[in-house]
């Protein structure tokens, strides 16, 4: 650590499943992270995979940290720590990590990096994720929440909804739910009437403005006290009445 101490953390990496193709799955860094929510996040990745009829399988990694309390300098060498630990049981053909709960594409890039150098060569294929700069793909940072966001507008036609009237609620303002918020805001024209994160929520029936509200989490570390909303606790959001309810 920066202080001169050394720390032990716990990491895990599952391969549920290669039978169509290496395995693939993001890590999570996260202090309540667990072996078995690794082993269903996994299993569900080879589900997913299939059902999209992408030739790849299912896995997942974690680490047990608290990445909000580590300097860069920590989350730098705790990647490289974590990649050390596993390089011989990933690979473009084997096994390809990408970002999840609390890691990012500089996160990956140390990954990527480390890999490479315990391999003797580049191979920007074993993480996908990345920086633009190291080979990653543009798009990729919010391309789960648009998929989510295809899918809701999919569910609405089904279900008669009108997305442009309509009031939903996040739960959840990292990547996806703020991406999923500021979607939802700007292609289906909806209403974003709450959202939140680990620290508690916010409400304003009038609407958000999820753009001014990530911008508001950037500086202060959380959506609550965002001005002219109401804070709630993530329980009140997840009561409110509302057409959408976004759990990211």
């Amino acid at each position: 650590m920066d202080d001169g101490q050394t720390k032990v953390f716990k990491g895990f990496r599952v391969q549920h499943n290669n039978a169509r193709g290496p395995c693939k799955g993001g890590i999570r860094f996260h202090l309540e992270e667990t072996i078995d929510v690794v082993k269903a996040l996994a299993a569900w990745m080879t589900w997913k995979c299939a059902v999209a009829d992408i030739p790849l399988g299912g896995g997942k990694g974690g680490v047990i940290c608290n990445p909000k309390e580590m300097s860069t300098g920590e989350l730098e060498r705790l990647s490289r720590g974590y990649i050390d630990a596993i390089w011989e049981f990933i690979g473009p053909d084997r096994d390809i990590p990408a970002p999840d709960v609390y890691t990012n594409p500089q996160i990956m890039g140390w990954m990527m990096d480390e890999y490479s150098k315990l391999k003797g060569c580049y191979i920007p294929g074993v993480i996908t994720g990345k920086p633009l700069s190291l080979g990653g793909s543009q798009g990729r940072g919010d391309a789960t929440a648009r998929g989510g966001v295809y899918t809701i507008i999919e569910a609405a036609k089904h279900l008669g909804i009108d997305l442009s009237a309509a009031t939903v609620a996040v739960q959840g303002y990292g990547n996806a739910g703020s991406h999923a918020a500021i979607l939802m805001h700007t292609v289906t024209k909806s209403k974003i009437i709450a959202v939140s994160d680990s620290k508690g929520g916010i409400y304003n029936e009038q609407g958000l403005d999820p753009s001014h509200v990530l911008q508001h989490k950037m500086e202060a570390g959380s959506v609550i006290n965002f001005p002219k909303a109401e804070n709630i606790s993530n329980r009140e959001l997840l009561e409110l009445k509302v057409d959408v309810l976004c759990p990211a």
